[in-house]
């Protein structure tokens, strides 16, 4: 999980000594648009962000992550709660199984679990999510039974030392798309973006983004169908 692109943790990290079996790792961040899977979670406004790791040189991690959100209710922050256990093959084949849920606090019954799942190798990346919990109705997106598949390529620039460039994508059905409660014919949509990073050392990492979602006009989550701009900072220590 990260500020920039909020995903499933996707690497353990191994303790520094021999006796050391796990260590705690933290990250802030700041982002000019909260975007999530191709949805501003803050209304286009800007969000401060941060995390706690714990991971053990086994595989398994957890922590909480957080930001501010506006959905335009009275939902103030989002904190979300992980755990699972990642690992990587003699081959270079990356795997990663765990459960997110995320709550909000403030507004009214929108908290929601998922269990992930991806992979990885070299420059390519891909994962996929299912709801299986929901505190909304049972007429609404964002209850149980919905799925979001993610896909990225990652790979370094001739640019300088740290510079790379993500291209990304992904797409989500809903379980009520066509069905719900509020009157919305329809619910799924995908969405795709680009992301241009530097690793600044000391001063942590920055990212100039562009995404762009495509729902189907006010109906679907994703109803804002104009490209996102935004630019992002984060830190671990």
């Amino acid at each position: 999980m990260n500020t920039f692109h909020k995903t499933l943790l996707a690497t353990a990290l191994m303790g520094t000594t021999a006796a050391a079996h796990a260590q705690l790792d933290f990250n802030i961040g700041a982002v000019s648009n909260y975007v999530f899977r191709g949805v501003s979670q803050t209304g286009d406004d800007a969000a401060v962000q941060g995390g706690v790791d714990w991971s053990h040189d086994s595989g398994f991690y957890l922590g909480p992550w957080l930001s501010n959100v506006d959905f335009g209710g009275g939902e103030k922050a989002e904190v979300d709660w992980y755990g699972g256990i990642a690992g990587e093959t003699d081959g270079g084949l990356g795997w990663d199984v765990g459960a997110l849920y995320y709550s909000y606090a403030g507004g009214g019954d929108l908290d929601y679990a998922e269990l992930a799942g991806s992979l990885s190798y070299g420059w390519l990346s891909g994962g996929i999510a299912y709801t299986f919990w929901g505190e909304t109705n049972d007429d609404t997106p964002f209850d149980e039974g919905d799925i979001y598949v993610n896909a990225a390529i990652d790979f370094p620039l001739n640019l300088g030392e740290g510079v790379g460039l993500s291209l990304f994508g992904g797409y989500y059905w809903f379980n009520n798309d066509g069905d719900t409660a509020g009157g919305l014919e329809t619910t799924d949509y995908g969405h795709i973006g680009t992301s241009l990073s530097k690793d600044a050392g000391d001063w942590g990492s920055v990212s100039v983004n562009l995404e762009y979602a495509d729902g189907d006009d006010d109906e679907s989550p994703a109803a804002d169908d104009d490209a996102m701009f935004w630019v992002g900072w984060s830190k671990g220590f």
